[in-house]
């Protein structure tokens, strides 16, 4: 039985990517890592993005049972494009049974935990948190030490763009250097004064230094050499194992066991896919009219005064704005029975309910669409562009409407990005995107160093699996609502699981109602 686990979030982390990073000295502390562990495959969620991945991780759950869907969600009352937010998860998570036990916990950086949850210990939000303030809502003080002692740290991601210069690139790359750095101290500082159980530190910037740079880091047959360009992305990825380096003698000082984890796998990105553009060739979609035209203009003026008016309100500073259907998706709605408005890897698909009523005539077009996504194929490779499709009431037993979720959810195949956003000019509806030379795959990496743990590389495992194994390895409970499994196989002797006596329930994630009142949903809506 363990006393305490550190976690290594490595978003976007793929064997794609590490083994020849291995292989050349790159990155020697994960290198040590992966040597003494147990590792192996993690699959993802559906869809692969990082909400509702993370989501799985933190809840021991899928989908369909904590109920986030994408990066946004559509409130089925007022039909406005919301942010998803740690409010919208519908059950505890890892973090409330730990605290529930009387166990601190540490998560740093961390998405999917704004609001902060109400657990003892110390949380700092991620990328998803609207501005520093809300990130260290709960630790304003250590905030400030941390600012002090890193004026440069963020919380946010920093490769937002590839970098069009070899002087945008070096700028990045020293701040981007700066933020791991800071990172690993931030863990330092919170082990000071934090006896904690669990303790979580999450390098988002992995993801986005791949998205950008994948060419540039020279582990697939998509590499180049480029004089500068190479080293600059090296001096991160070493950067960010010297972290972790640290991380791992904080570990071993502690006596904890190492779990690191990604939430998806990465690689080349073959094109970028117009969901709405297939609705439209499919013919479930009619291009727009004058009247539906001047209508999205109205819309989208309205977006953007809301957003104007946000950013000068100091309540409002860097939160996301409600974004209104009608500027998101440009058809005419009188003729458009299904829509596309959200989704950054997924096709999110909604009815249109002033055509579509429920009943059989929704049933058959819900049917109409699934097949015609299954059948969407890369004109120049025939490689299918989902690698599944299907009725969200369907397979999640969940009443869309109810919950704002999408009808249908069509999932990216590996190498591939279906999106709801596109470039209002452009006629195409597939196309290599140069911006974004890298993209989500399905799967990812796990390793387990404990005191029991296995050296093997045959694990094959998924997300939801962690939480209900990290409480059996801490001699905890593990919740009847989680739906994931303790891996076994990841040790040499079996492991005890014990019934629950936390005394939370499914319906009670316990967060902070103050900080959800001033602007997030319940955690029940």
């Amino acid at each position: 039985m363990e006393t305490r686990v550190l976690f290594l979030g490595l978003d976007g982390g793929t064997m794609t990517a590490f083994e020849p990073l291995f292989e050349r000295g790159v990155m020697p502390n994960l290198a040590a890592l992966w040597q003494r562990s147990a590792t192996g495959v993690l699959n993802s969620s559906d869809p692969m993005v990082t909400p509702v991945a993370w989501t799985n991780f933190s809840t021991g759950c899928k989908p369909s049972t904590h109920g986030i869907h994408e990066f946004s969600y559509l409130d089925p009352n007022s039909r406005e494009i919301l942010p998803n937010h740690a409010g919208r998860v519908r059950v505890p998570t890892l973090w409330h049974v730990l605290n529930a036990e009387q166990r601190k916990v540490a998560l740093l950086n961390l998405p999917m935990t704004y609001p902060p949850p109400q657990v003892s210990g110390l949380v700092v939000g991620g990328s998803d948190a609207p501005s520093l303030d809300y990130a260290f809502a709960r630790c304003p003080e250590f905030g400030q030490k941390l600012m002090a002692r890193h004026p440069r740290y963020t919380h946010k991601i920093v490769w937002k763009g590839r970098p069009k210069t070899i002087e945008d690139l070096k700028a990045r790359s020293v701040w981007n250097c700066a933020v791991f750095d800071a990172q690993a101290d931030a863990a330092l500082m919170v082990d000071a004064q934090v006896d904690w159980t669990a303790m979580m530190v999450h390098f988002h910037n992995l993801d986005s230094l791949q998205h950008r740079l994948w060419p540039e880091m020279r582990v697939d047959s998509s590499g180049v050499e480029r004089p500068g360009w190479n080293i600059e992305v090296e001096r991160c990825l070493r950067s960010l194992d010297q972290a972790i380096g640290r991380l791992l003698e904080l570990a071993n000082r502690r006596d904890a066991a190492v779990i690191a984890v990604s939430d998806h796998g990465f690689g080349p990105c073959k094109s970028i896919v117009d969901m709405n553009g297939i609705l439209r060739r499919e013919g479930f979609q009619t291009a727009p009219n004058l009247g539906s035209s001047l209508k999205r203009r109205f819309h989208r003026a309205g977006d953007r005064l809301r957003r104007w008016t946000a950013r000068r309100s100091p309540e409002n500073a860097g939160r996301k704005t409600a974004r209104s259907v009608e500027s998101q998706v440009g058809c005419d709605w009188s003729r458009s029975p299904v829509y596309a408005p959200i989704g950054q890897l997924s096709g999110c698909i909604y009815m249109n309910e002033s055509l579509v009523s429920s009943g059989s005539h929704r049933d058959h077009l819900v049917d109409s669409v699934i097949k015609a996504c299954r059948t969407q194929v890369d004109p120049e490779t025939g490689d299918h562009l989902f690698h599944d499709v299907f009725s969200v009431a369907d397979r999640y037993g969940i009443d869309p409407d109810q919950h704002g979720a999408p009808h249908v959810l069509a999932l990216s195949a590996d190498g591939y990005q279906a999106q709801a956003k596109w470039s209002r000019g452009d006629r195409s509806w597939i196309r290599p995107e140069p911006n974004l030379p890298a993209t989500h795959y399905r799967e990812g990496v796990i390793a387990i160093d404990s005191s029991d743990s296995k050296i093997t590389k045959a694990l094959k495992t998924n997300l939801h699996d962690l939480a209900p194994t990290v409480l059996a390895m801490l001699g905890v409970g593990v919740p009847d609502w989680m739906e994931g499994r303790v891996i076994e196989e990841a040790f040499h002797h079996p492991i005890h699981v014990h019934p629950s006596k936390a005394c939370i329930t499914k319906n009670d994630p316990s967060l902070d109602a103050e900080l959800v009142a001033a602007g997030f949903s319940s955690a029940n809506e």
